[in-house]
């Protein structure tokens, strides 16, 4: 690897490690209050761009953590390294109030590399779900009598995923996959009770906070159809069966006459409950999942794919007893075009993508169940003479809506990720 590649590299390394290391705020969703928080979407830089598509994709420019099975697809004498970063932006509105958040944060981390011909391992590391909210609610029927109370509430935390994967390719065409993940993180949650119109009134408080620790797996198959030397078909299928999650929970609950600096707690004088789950235990599960795609490759130049997802989260335990839940469905649709890949206008070798999807999400809120819709589009930007290449995604997407009482919930995503691609397998020989 020439030298500029190795600083390079050795840099983005240290940054994406800083950023991974510190919490960060990833959402300030009000939904995240429920179950584990706001889920964080799979997949890297393309999928991104492509709504968020991945069962069926497979190439030799890019990893695909969306289907263990994608890794067969790599450069057999390559080693890739992807990591990225987000830029995320919302906009809540309720029928009387409305807010702006924006912030960055580290979005995942890769490597892949072949183990022999017919086998491929990646590395990972990639956010999973986020806690972020902070609001108030007033008893306005009691203003005027001493039973008027301000009940606000507050959460943070996040979960994360680290990853290790393998694909084998056991004959022509079809290749299978599994992937270890090892999901660990913190979620706290609180909420105080103020009697406003007593000044001799304690303010009531409670937390709780679940520490994550534990490993489920999930597992893929992908099968190329050759239509002609040009044209292909992939088909892609993904499955995670309903695992139980190992976790710790602390729950406190206590009076006071002032808050903790934060404001998130009271400072306890008197502790009204007290309970401390020492031994790890199936705080909650992750559902059953199951997912098709199917992608149309025209070699250089067209890549199609369609998939869907279904993940059975009404029969999973949750963590709390106030999440109401149905299964999460997603129908998604991405694209990528190459004008020209060998053409000597950069224009025409640039990675031109597109993608959109519908998610009928797994909370319901007031007896209506949450959508999510949202359309991408970004470009791969090649680096000269080499697959190495600098990514863009942008996506904009809404959640939830001012009826039924609910949040309607605007956002935008910019991903920014680079992937470099290094012939790392092979034997140079020198005159």
């Amino acid at each position: 690897m020439h030298n500029t590649y190795k600083s390079g590299l050795t840099l983005i390394i240290i940054a994406l490690l800083t950023f991974s290391a510190t919490a960060q705020k990833r959402t300030y969703s009000p939904y995240s209050r429920y179950g584990i928080g706001e889920l964080q979407d799979g997949g890297f830089g393309r999928n991104a761009a492509m709504g968020r598509t991945g069962i069926a994709l497979q190439n030799s420019f890019n990893l695909n953590n969306i289907n263990p099975a994608s890794y067969s697809g790599l450069d057999s004498m390559s080693f890739y390294f992807e990591g990225g970063l987000m830029n995320y932006s919302q906009s809540l509105k309720s029928t009387d109030a409305s807010s702006n958040f924006s912030d960055m944060h580290f979005d995942y981390f890769a490597i892949g590399f072949p183990i022999a011909k017919w086998g491929f391992m990646s590395f990972g590391l990639q956010p999973a779900s986020a806690v972020g909210y902070d609001f108030y609610e007033e008893n306005t029927n009691t203003e005027n009598s001493g039973d008027y109370t301000l009940s606000s509430a507050m959460g943070n935390g996040n979960t994360t995923k680290t990853y290790a994967g393998l694909a084998l390719r056991p004959f022509k065409d079809f290749s299978i996959g599994v992937h270890s993940v090892y999901l660990f993180g913190k979620i706290k949650n609180s909420n105080i009770a103020q009697f406003q119109n007593d000044p001799f009134a304690s303010y009531l408080g409670s937390e709780e906070a679940l520490r994550i620790n534990d490993i489920y797996f999930d597992f893929g198959l992908q099968y190329k159809i050759n239509i002609n030397q040009k044209q292909e078909l992939v088909i892609g299928g993904i499955y995670r069966p309903k695992t139980g999650i190992n976790a710790n929970m602390t729950k406190l609950v206590g009076q006071g006459t002032s808050l903790n600096s934060d404001g998130s707690m009271v400072n306890t004088i008197d502790t009204l409950q007290f309970v401390q789950d020492e031994l790890k235990r199936t705080a909650f599960e992750m559902p059953e999942k199951i997912g098709f795609g199917v992608a149309y490759n025209l070699k250089d130049a067209v890549t199609l794919t369609a998939e869907y997802t279904l993940e059975k989260w009404s029969e999973a335990k949750f963590p709390d007893e106030i999440t109401e839940t149905s299964d999460m469905q997603k129908w998604a649709f991405g694209g990528e075009i190459i004008p020209n890949e060998r053409a000597t206008s950069y224009l025409s070798r640039l990675r031109y993508r597109f993608g959109t999807y519908y998610k009928k999400d797994y909370l319901i809120l007031n007896e209506h169940q949450l959508t999510d819709f949202g359309i991408s589009f970004g470009v791969g930007l090649p680096l000269k003479r080499t697959k190495t290449s600098f990514n863009l995604a942008f996506e904009w997407g809404q959640r939830g809506t001012t009826d039924y009482n609910l949040v309607k919930e605007n956002y935008a995503k910019l991903t920014m990720n680079l992937t470099l691609h290094e012939f790392w397998f092979v034997k140079r020989k020198f005159d």
